[in-house]
Parts: structure tokens; C-alpha cells; sequence
């Protein structure tokens, strides 16, 4: 077997997604897993949407998620460029090849001729193809200077395919209809430039959407016309939202550059995506791990439904994982009083979390001196309140260290004392020595603050 190449496409006319995400890792995990190499190819051809903004962020989110790759634009490599803007060449030899061979026409057709086609025929009730009217063009009725594209002589036979999750599918080429491969403009069609450059970069297999089937046989004529070798392709059902439907901005922002806004840690995203169509297991993995696991075998033909919650799942699972060090710099949280100091209090805090965003909020009370807001400065002054936290503070003044057992003994002579419980009770404390509403076990407040700092917290509401 030749030596395994996949590739991820992406084209630079918007932001990573989840569904490309679904696309990019499931090449590369199959490329790993068979000791080849995974290419990255920008397919830019989209001259009207195409950014270079968005391609500088498809490759930092990329990066972000650890799914590096063996050749592309900022790596080059022997099967170069890796811009499709920079193949032109390579896709005007092959259509002039093809035109030369007779199996690609000039097409003089107006996009008015086009629109008129396209409405008669739906009028009549007829899927809409070209009518082949410049198919057999004589040489006197050629339009020298005029513009033109340049359409591909559709053969008429079944286009088979034998896909890795679907099986035998077969496809009527009568159905497609000549379909232009380079615009007038000069620059290649989807499908032309994805046959060309898979060919020439030597591309064996290609993972892609369910929504890129109808591309399958006319990619495959393509191959056969210019007697190149196709790849092997794999279709995965589209990625579903919670209302059952493909995944779009309707059911929220998806993209990786808002989800890592959100405090997402990469292992999550990846092994939240990883289970679009695909099974390693419940527990969270690392990306290296995942590529012994994977199996085009083991994908699912069935459509799988993005849960925010599984990612808030995994989230939470690597956030617990990851050594404080480093979860102190994802969330940007400053060391100012001391390293040493904020890693205790993040490897404390950190089990509650499950974002970025909500382990800064609850590290910071612990780091910085608590700010109550007008709310909380209200709660405070009530008259339960104040003989809440001061009874409390007295009796913390008795003991010696502050523990499970000793925290509950507390609990009690402050219910003993003031016969408060509850809500009334906790919650005064818990706004005296954090400043807000929220967060970890009042236990775990207090052993993370130690009883000097509490005492002189709990001073200021008495």
C-alpha cells in the first residue's frame, strides 16, 4: 500500500468551525494511525470571500488544537504550493489538456442564457442542468475575444464509488449534465482544482461531509478523464444541532475562535468532536492516544447531534487534569502575590470549574481582596447578617486550625448562637470572606484562606 495521504481543505472565507474541526481531525487521526503524512491545502479560489485574515486564523486554531500537519503554506513541502491561488498553472494545463483532447468545451453562454435555462426548465418541472447547447459549437460559430468557460463533456455512464461508510454507491452521470471546471475569469472550479491538486499531491484518501456526495462523481470523471488516480473517499454524515437539523449559526456561534473566548480547553474541543460519528470511549483522551483508536471501520453512517454539554463535560475533565501552571496561564490570571500562592489556590479550586472563565472568578477572591458589589454590601448590612459573621469570627478566634471537623463544630455554635440556618446563615459568610454569591464549599474558603485572613475579613461586617 502506498504511503497513506490525507489532507484537510479548508477555504479561507470565514472562521474554523465545529464540523471542520470534525473534517481536519479525522484525517489526521486516520493519517497517524497508518504512519502518513497529513497535508494542509488552502483552497482560496473563492477570489470574491477568500481572507488571508482567515487563513492566518484557521492555522492558529489549528495549532490551538494540537493538529499539526506534515506540509502546507507556512511549511511547504515537495508537493507545493499550497494555495490553490498558487496552482493556477497546474489547473490550466489540465484543462487545456482536456479541451485539447475533446473531453472540455468552450461554453459562450451568458449567465442571462443561464438563468433563462435554469427557470424553463423548472417551469417544466425538471431539475436544472446545462442543455449541452455549446457542446457541438462549429469552429465558424466560435466567438474569438468573447468570454468563455470551460465545461467538461460529461460521459454517459454509472459512476460507482465504493465509500468507507456508505458502502457501493453508484451515481447516473445523465443526471449531472456538463458542468463548467474553469470559470471565465480563468480560474478553476471546486471540483477541478480538488481533482488536480489531489492528484498531484499524491492524496490517497479524503474524509469528508455527507455534503460534498454530489462532488463525488464528478470528481471521479474528472479522474478518469485525465487518467489520474482518485482517491479513496469516506463520506460522514453531516453534524447535527439540538433540533436535529445540520449544524449551522442558528443554533449559536460554533466557532473555534468564540468557543476558546468561552474558556475551552483544546482536549475537550477534540474529544467533544471526536465523538461526532465516532466511539473511543467515555473518558477523556489525549490527541495522541486517539490515533491508535481510530478506524474508518468504526465511523457511523448515522448523523450525530453537537452537545454543548458533553464539551462542557470534557471541559471539566481536562480542567481537573491540567497542572495549575498551566491552567494559570490559559486563564491569564496574575501571580502577582507570588506563583507559588496562586497555583495552591487554582490546584483548589480547580475540581469546580469547568471553564476557563469560572476558575479565574473562583481563584480570584482567594488572590485578591473581595470587592462586594451594591447588592452584596446590602445583604451584608442586614441585622441577621452581621451577627452571623460576627459570632462566627468568635468562635474561629477559639481554634486552632481550620478543618472538615472543625468547620462543621463552627457551623453549629453559629446556629446555636444566633438561630439562624440555612441560607441566612451561610450565605452572610460566604459574602463576607469572598464577596459574592458563588463558589467553592465554605470548608474549602476558609482552609484556603487560613484563620488570620478570614478573622480579618470577617471584622469588616460585624
Amino acid at each position: 500500500m502506498p504511503n497513506v495521504r490525507t489532507r484537510f481543505a479548508p477555504s479561507p472565507t470565514g472562521r474554523l468551525h465545529i464540523g471542520n474541526v470534525r473534517t481536519a481531525l479525522f484525517n489526521w487521526l486516520f493519517a497517524k494511525e497508518r504512519g502518513g503524512s497529513f497535508v494542509l491545502r488552502i483552497e482560496d479560489t473563492d477570489t470574491a470571500r477568500s481572507r488571508f485574515e482567515y487563513e492566518l486564523s484557521i492555522i492558529e486554531d489549528l495549532k490551538w488544537l494540537g493538529l499539526e500537519w506534515d506540509e502546507g503554506p507556512d511549511k511547504g513541502g515537495e508537493f507545493g504550493p499550497y494555495r490553490q491561488s498558487e496552482r493556477r498553472s497546474l489547473h490550466k494545463a489540465a484543462a487545456v489538456r482536456l479541451v485539447t483532447e475533446g473531453k472540455a468545451y468552450k461554453c459562450y453562454c451568458t449567465k442571462e442564457q443561464l438563468e433563462d435555462l435554469k427557470s424553463a426548465q423548472m417551469a417544466a418541472g425538471l431539475p436544472p442542468r446545462y442543455d449541452g447547447r455549446c457542446r457541438e459549437l462549429a469552429p465558424e460559430a466560435m466567438q474569438p475575444g468573447a468570454p468563455f468557460t470551460v465545461r467538461f463533456r460529461v460521459p454517459e455512464k454509472d459512476v460507482r464509488v465504493d465509500d468507507g461508510v456508505h458502502g457501493l454507491l453508484a451515481f447516473d452521470s445523465r443526471n449531472i449534465g456538463d458542468f463548467v471546471i474553469v470559470g471565465s475569469d480563468g480560474v478553476a472550479a471546486y471540483n477541478f482544482a480538488a481533482v488536480v491538486d489531489d492528484a498531484l499531491m499524491n492524496v490517497t484518501h479524503v474524509i469528508r461531509g455527507d455534503d460534498h456526495l454530489s462532488n463525488t462523481p464528478r470528481q471521479l470523471l474528472l479522474f478518469e478523464a485525465l487518467e489520474l488516480k482518485a482517491p479513496e473517499f469516506t463520506h460522514i454524515p453531516l453534524v447535527l444541532g439540538p433540533d436535529k437539523t445540520p449544524l449551522s449559526k442558528r443554533h449559536g456561534s460554533f466557532s473555534i475562535e468564540e468557543i476558546r473566548a468561552g474558556g475551552f480547553l483544546p482536549e475537550a474541543v477534540v474529544n467533544a468532536v471526536a465523538r461526532l460519528g465516532w466511539n473511543p470511549g467515555e473518558s477523556l483522551v489525549e490527541l495522541a492516544e486517539l490515533a491508535p483508536l481510530f478506524s474508518i471501520d468504526k465511523l457511523s453512517a448515522s448523523p450525530s447531534e453537537f452537545n454543548v454539554e458533553r464539551l462542557k463535560f470534557y471541559n471539566k475533565a481536562a480542567i481537573q487534569k491540567s497542572k495549575a501552571e498551566r491552567l494559570i496561564e490559559l486563564s491569564s490570571l496574575s501571580t502577582a502575590g507570588g506563583p507559588e500562592e496562586t497555583e495552591r489556590v487554582v490546584e483548589a479550586v480547580k475540581g469546580n470549574a469547568s471553564d476557563l472563565k469560572e476558575l479565574k472568578e473562583l481563584s480570584l477572591p482567594f488572590l485578591t481582596e473581595p470587592q462586594p458589589g451594591e447588592e452584596e454590601e446590602k445583604e451584608l448590612s442586614e441585622p441577621h447578617a452581621r451577627a452571623v459573621v460576627k459570632a462566627f469570627r468568635q468562635e474561629l478566634e477559639k481554634i486552632e486550625a481550620i478543618d472538615q471537623g472543625s468547620y462543621k463544630e463552627l457551623v453549629e455554635a453559629v446556629k446555636a448562637a444566633t438561630g439562624e440556618k440555612g441560607k441566612r446563615l451561610l450565605m452572610p459568610l460566604r459574602l463576607a470572606l469572598t464577596g459574592t454569591h458563588s463558589g467553592i464549599e465554605l470548608a474549602g474558603v476558609l482552609t484556603l484562606l487560613g484563620k488570620e485572613r478570614a478573622v480579618q475579613r470577617l471584622r469588616k461586617y460585624e
